[in-house]
């Protein structure tokens, strides 16, 4: 079987590597909680499969040891760690430069936490500058969610974090690592007034999104605003099948826009 994982390459090889043929994905996730059903390294784990098994079915793709804490801005949660935004950046800009250094020019960041994407922007914008030459980025959860909202209608009024679909894919990703019997309350503590908190950073007012800080611990005491009491294996098989597929489809395309 070909190598892809650069951490399981010698050195030579890493510079055998036909470079201005290939892709080379970088997982970026974090460690934070998912509610009482979900596990805290969800985000690396998938960021990690997603490119592992997009480079076994494309022969030009590598993967690069993955950035395991991001940025996570409600630590109060055990379990919980975060990184501060400037050290994620500056993390990222050394990795990434650092391979670009070494003759990649052809990368996306499989990142899946949303925070993140502010500390990857900024080196997305100087490699451009640099090298004249467009970084991408991948968020595998985003996928997850937006498919399985318009695919699995008994999803209706169970999806959001630390619900569905992630704590199916989850069971996927990792059987045996979740109790879905475990009871507790979901979803965000309402106030009754006419702004309708939405997250810790986010409202809604008359229907539209405003900018709003609260403390997460108090706005969602559980940590989840999903439900994840219908999760099951089997549906995080379909969504992580399509996850990995329509990654494989995107990095097919990207390294042909790249070529162009």
């Amino acid at each position: 079987m070909r190598k892809h994982a650069l951490a399981l390459m010698s050195s030579t090889e890493i510079r055998d590597i036909p470079k201005q043929d290939s892709v080379l994905l970088i997982p970026v996730g974090c460690v934070e909680q998912h509610g009482p059903a979900g596990y805290t390294g969800a985000d690396t784990i998938l960021a990690e499969h997603v490119a592992g098994q997009v480079a076994e079915r494309l022969g030009h793709v590598y993967v690069a040891p993955a950035l395991c804490y991001g940025y996570t801005p409600y630590t109060d949660f055990p379990g919980t760690v975060s990184l501060r935004l400037e050290t994620l950046e500056a993390m990222v800009r050394d990795v990434v430069f650092g391979y670009f250094e070494h003759g990649f020019r052809r990368c996306i960041v499989v990142n899946n936490h949303g925070p993140n994407e502010a500390a990857i922007e900024p080196v997305a914008r100087d490699i451009l500058r640099q090298y004249g030459v467009s970084l991408a980025i991948l968020y595998p959860w985003k996928l997850a969610i937006t498919w399985a909202r318009e695919n699995f209608a008994e999803m209706s009024g169970q999806i959001g974090h630390g619900g569905e679909p992630t704590i199916s894919v989850m069971m996927a990703l990792a059987p045996g690592s979740v109790d879905t019997s475990v009871v507790a309350d979901h979803g965000y503590v309402r106030d009754g007034g006419d702004i309708e908190v939405a997250s810790y950073r986010s409202a809604r007012f008359e229907g539209q999104e405003v900018g709003l800080f609260s403390d997460p611990t108090t706005i969602l005491p559980s940590g989840a605003s999903g439900n994840w009491t219908s999760a099951t294996e089997d549906r995080g098989a379909i969504v992580l099948d399509y996850v990995v597929e329509f990654a494989t489809r995107f990095v097919k395309s990207f390294a042909a826009r790249a070529a162009g």
